[in-house]
């Protein structure tokens, strides 16, 4: 594991990963696809279907949720398909409709579900347009209406009979309509109006065809209208980008009057004017206007025309918009498909999320959906190369974050967000973390290694955490305890000098700040810097505000935040006479979308177990109730969500969220299910589970094994690395060559540390369940594949044990390759590249022997590897020998001794296990059992009818009772305590250094307890049991499942070198990764490395096989429990 520095965000935890989209499946057509791809439920198959024209091979195909064609349409058009499919409401009859117009004149309209052609007409030339449909005159009837170039607006009824028709020398000039056409009810009246773009400006018709109004502004509108209400005061807004003159236009839709103009950078081209998509993007409350134009610009406009940001595509070509939720956090991304071959995810401030490339130019924007009702975004696309893609970043799916989720909105083409429900917002307030307070000395890596009452640790810990001097001045600065307006201590600056904090990052939907600080002596003076991505954007001077007990205040007020803002800087300046500073703080204003993560287990649930979640909201709701249902299924439980408040870790800092928990522990109904949760009545869902007999472990049980095959050493694992370190290893000197090649590489790095202990676990494991294990695989050796696993790495512990029964030292290279496992060496020993061990013998062997006694008695005489079996139990008790030798007398040689004397029936070591159990196991009870003495009293108690087990359950039970305590939060999972101020993740107070995530902690306390349950089966320890699985499998705060591949959402990156050995992401399918974390000294909230950098934060992201060894137990002892 490499040790790396890892700093995280000061604001609410992210809810989910953000990562580049990765490819479901594709479909290729014969030709280019110009229209967006158009998703809906249309045939009686599961999940959507996706309409799409194969524009020069001129047929239209409906493809299911899988990728295979459900049908396709071969008409008679002779002009290529680059208008968009319009789809109908289900009729009386129960289906649905699609119109198609053409530029031969013709509309098509066919059944949805088959493709049978229902009826055909001529109304006249559509290229870039199409048809729409909208409510008809009378109830339960539809109307099909489509704008022609040349002869006006046409309406049919769903039977095809014309309905009405707009001429197009009504308007003067005549209408000439080239994009498509919108449709609302604006004027409150129930009847939707039309809507749409000609030549010259814009037009309004009645839904009966009559022309209301044409608006002229003299230049050329190429594209369509979009119809929305931007500011929500109630009264709808048309929005249209004219050409030549190069401007997005807002006219009032009732009137048609021009409320304002924006102008661009470059003209519009058909694509980019059709494409215009309305929604609010930065969390204000209000719309966005977005569109692209035909160089490759996409702007974001303000609701009242102010121009927020430009973002230039790689090439000057043209760009189309949509908008929605593609990472997850409950805030709309703009998706800009260009014509330079890439789809653009932008952030709210026009800042690239990630960018996709295709083969060919992009026409149409992508459209957005959940195709197969998994509760994930796809992303449709659609391009010139031919192919429809089927994307997703596995980021969870809302409707209410899809502001503008296709081209023309909705299937119906309508292009109207009219009556679209906005989400929420809340407001609150953050104090960033300046460490303002003076109290705290510089927290250094490594710091912990000094001697602290020696000058170099002083001289660190004088500077505060948190600041800097600014500029090359050698001006005084430390820590003071001798004047402080709270606390213990403050900021003496003596002399001329400026000091700043360290820039905090400023987050999209901070609307306000307000600072704060407070100096004695003088003068003073005190700025508030905002930082852009191209330096320095703003500053402000705190003005004074008054004096009380020899301390003067300096205060901001609130100052809005500047546009662009990426991070803020306090600055304090002193002139020649020494300052203090203190309490300097800044609190910034929070404006942001409702947002509820429905937390479950992504692995899902057993019947007969408990079954909990836990709703993580950024409001207070005054109604909190949930559903569990089952997917497309009823309503299996219903009731009112437990509020279980706010979390603060044990320094006091908020986790940002309010907290509910759910109990569903009654639903035995099989399948696939959600948690929907209402807050206020506002609808938020969960990541679809499974409920199952016996889930936790048919879900998890191989792949926890299998994540060792992918980790070994000393052979090629096809498909992540060649055979590699063959020749491991030597001394330190080169000298010593051992033939160690095999093991596993023990994290995300190659070294080889012991493996034994990782043997002496799984071994474990495997005795507590060998059947259920055996039930899941043999592999060619005749052994089960998880006892294979356990072989493959004990003959690496039995070469690793010396002839005198020592150990070789572990073998390492340190940290800094990154590349294939099979070029860090040569593969040939004694060529002088050797990865060296150290020592070469004199290491402890106790895991070893332990180890290789547990494999001993579980071969029940067989060979293995290669290796006799009396092979297998003289290096166990050579080792043992050793250790005796060396006054190592603890639980390790016990282990062995038992397993020799169940091996061989030696009295020899019957009588050493008598000796040991009697020191180890005191008459008088023990303080704090561990999980290895309860399964050493068994094994004892089964050999030599000893009855350790239950003269050990008293102090069992008191420790399990004891850790119940410590899990009495909204997530049950188990912390470093005290109960009533409880530390998550070990957050330490002074001082940093080398740290990992909890997931072997809340583990190993799930095997523990497991234990306690054999002993006496209360329900409270069920219950710990499956909350710390629940928290390893995606019930956490980030809502990721922390185990690869278990669940619905994992990590976009893991801390691997196989990334660098061509493994996407770093992913081994079944790592359990280090875990959630703290975030800094004295900061117990939650860190999790959800960047998607190809080297992650190692405390987070590693995988390491403690964990997946912790997992097998606890999963082995649980299965046990459940047994009993």
């Amino acid at each position: 594991m490499s040790l790396l520095l890892t700093f995280a965000l000061y604001l609410a935890i992210s809810p989910v990963p953000v990562q580049e989209p990765v490819t479901c499946w594709r479909y290729q057509a014969l030709s280019n696809l110009y229209t967006p791809p158009l998703a809906a439920d249309m045939t009686p198959a599961p999940g959507l279907e996706i309409l799409i024209c194969d524009s020069e091979a001129r047929r239209l195909r409906c493809i299911g949720e899988t990728g295979t064609q459900c049908w396709e349409y071969h008409g008679t058009w002779t002009k290529r398909l680059v208008s968009a499919p319009a789809l109908s409401e289900p009729g009386a009859d129960g289906l649905r409709k699609i119109a198609l117009a053409n530029g031969d004149g013709s509309l098509t309209c066919l059944c949805a579900a088959t493709g049978e052609l229902l009826w055909r007409r001529e109304p006249g030339s559509v290229e870039w347009g199409g048809a729409l449909w909208m409510p008809g005159p009378a109830e339960k009837e539809q109307t099909v209406v489509v704008a022609t170039e040349k002869h006006g607006l046409h309406a049919f009824t769903e039977s095809g009979a014309p309905l009405w028709h707009l001429p197009e020398t009504q308007a003067n000039p005549p209408l000439q309509v080239r994009g498509p056409l919108a449709s609302g009810d604006v004027d409150g009246d129930g009847l939707p109006e039309i809507f749409g773009a000609s030549g010259y400006g814009i037009f309004r018709t009645s839904n009966t065809g009559e022309l209301v109004y044409m608006r002229n502004t003299g230049d050329d509108y190429p594209g369509g209208a979009a119809l929305a209400d931007a500011d929500g005061d109630g009264s709808a807004e048309v929005y249209a980008a004219s050409r030549y003159d190069a401007f997005l236009w807002r006219f009032d839709a009732a009137s048609g009057e021009p409320a304002w103009k924006a102008p661009l950078h470059a003209p519009v081209d058909a694509y980019s004017a059709a494409s215009i998509a309305v929604g609010d993007i930065t969390g204000d409350g209000r719309d966005e206007i977005v569109l692209g134009d035909g160089a490759g610009h996409i702007y974001a406009f303000a609701c009242t025309g102010a121009l927020l940001w430009t973002f230039q595509t790689a090439t000057e070509v043209h760009a189309a918009v949509t908008l929605g939720d593609v990472t997850g956090d409950g805030c709309s991304e703009v998706l800009a498909a260009s014509g330079d071959h890439h789809l653009y995810c932008l952030d709210s401030r026009g800042d690239t999320v990630w960018r996709h490339k295709t083969g060919l130019r992009l026409v149409s924007p992508p459209t957005l959906s959940d195709l197969d009702g998994d509760g994930q975004t796809d992303i449709l696309l659609g391009g010139c190369d031919r192919v429809l893609r089927r994307l997703t970043t596995g980021t969870r799916y809302s409707s209410a974050a899809m502001p503008w989720p296709a081209r023309g909105f909705d299937s119906r083409q309508n292009a109207s967000s009219l009556g679209f429900v906005r989400t929420g917002h809340v407001q609150r307030s953050v104090a960033l973390p300046l460490y303002g307070g003076f109290e705290q000395g510089k927290v250094r890596e490594g710091l912990e290694q000094f001697d602290p009452e020696g000058p170099f640790y002083a001289a660190l810990m004088s500077h505060p955490r948190g600041w800097r001097l600014a500029g090359t001045a050698e001006t005084s600065w430390s820590i003071s305890e001798e004047k402080a307006r709270e606390g213990r201590g403050s900021l003496l600056v003596d002399g001329a000098g400026v000091v700043v904090s360290e820039p905090v990052s400023v987050e999209a939907f901070c609307r306000t700040a307000a600072a704060s600080v407070y100096f004695s002596g003088g003068p003073g003076h005190a700025r508030l810097q905002w930082q852009g991505d191209h330096g320095l954007l703003e500053e402000r001077e705190l003005t004074r505000t008054g004096s009380e007990a020899g301390w003067t205040c300096l205060e901001s007020g609130d100052i809005p935040v500047p546009s662009g803002a990426k991070q803020l800087v306090m600055a304090l300046a002193s002139e020649n006479a020494p300052v203090y500073w203190d309490c300097a703080e800044v609190t910034v204003t929070l404006q942001e979308p409702t947002r509820c993560d429905v937390l479950v287990n992504q692995a899902g649930y057993t019947t007969g177990a408990p079954k909990r979640f836990v709703a993580q909201a950024n409001f207070e709701a005054a109604t909190a109730r949930y559903q569990v249902i089952q997917e497309d299924g009823p309503v299996l439980q219903e009731g009112t969500l437990v509020k279980a408040g706010r979390i603060q870790g044990c320094y006091g800092n908020d986790w940002g969220f309010q907290y509910y928990t759910g109990d569903f522990t009654g639903v035995e109904t099989e399948g696939t299910c959600r948690v929907r949760v209402l807050l206020d009545g506002v609808e938020f869902i969960s990541l679809p589970f499974e409920i199952a007999p016996d889930q936790l472990w048919m879900a998890t049980a191989r792949a926890a094994f299998r994540f060792f095959y992918y980790q070994r050493c000393g052979m090629e694992v096809p498909g992540y690395h060649g055979a590699c370190h063959l020749d491991d290893a030597c001394g330190l000197d080169g000298a010593g060559q051992q033939p160690l090649w095999g093991g596993w590489h023990d994290a995300g790095d190659y070294n080889k540390y012991h493996n034994a202990p990782y043997v002496f676990g799984l071994a474990c494991a495997y005795a507590e369940q060998r059947d259920a294990f055996d039930a899941l695989g043999t592999e060619p050796s005749g052994f089960a594949s998880f006892f294979d696993e356990i072989l493959w790495g004990g003959d690496h512990v039995r070469r690793m044990v010396m002839a005198d029964g020592s150990a070789f030292g572990p073998i390492t290279s340190g940290y800094g390759y990154f590349g294939p496992p099979e070029l860090e060496t040569d593969n040939l020993p004694s060529t002088g590249d050797e990865r060296p061990g150290n020592p070469t013998s004199g290491a402890d062997p106790d895991m070893h022997q332990a180890a290789l006694a547990r494999i001993a008695v579980m071969l029940g005489g067989k060979s293995a590897m290669g290796t006799e079996h009396p092979v297998w139990v003289e290096t166990a008790a050579r080792s043992l020998a050793y250790s005796l030798e060396s006054g190592r007398r603890d639980l390790l040689q016990l282990s062995t001794a038992v397993d020799l004397y169940t091996c061989t029936k030696d009295a020899s070591y019957a009588k050493i296990t008598a000796e040991l159990c009697e020191a180890l196991f005191p008459p008088q009870g023990m303080e704090s059992p561990s999980a290895l003495h309860v399964e050493l009293a068994r094994r004892c108690d089964q050999a030599l009818g000893t009855r350790l087990a239950e003269s050990l359950a008293p102090a069992v039970l008191r420790k399990a009772e004891g850790m119940l305590e410590n899990s009495r939060n909204p997530f049950g999972v188990y912390t470093f305590g005290p109960p009533e101020n409880p530390n998550y993740f070990g957050t330490p107070t002074d001082t940093g250094g080398f740290h990992l995530g909890t997931n072997s902690h809340l583990l190993e306390a799930a095997g523990f307890m497991a234990l306690a349950f054999q002993m006496e089966p209360r329900p409270e320890f069920l219950v710990f049991i499956y909350d710390q699985f629940n928290w390893v499998l995606g019930l956490n705060p980030y809502n990721v499942c922390l185990m690869e591949g278990a669940g619905s959402v994992s990590l976009p990156s893991y801390h691997h070198r196989y990334t660098f050995a061509g493994v996407k992401r770093g992913a081994i399918p079944g790592g359990v990764v280090n875990g959630i974390t703290w975030r800094a000294v004295r900061d117990d909230r939650p860190f999790l490395d959800i960047s998607g950098r190809d080297i992650p934060a190692f405390e987070s992201n590693e995988v390491w096989l403690p964990h997946n060894t912790a997992f097998l137990k606890a999963l082995a002892h649980l299965k046990t429990a459940g047994l009993k």
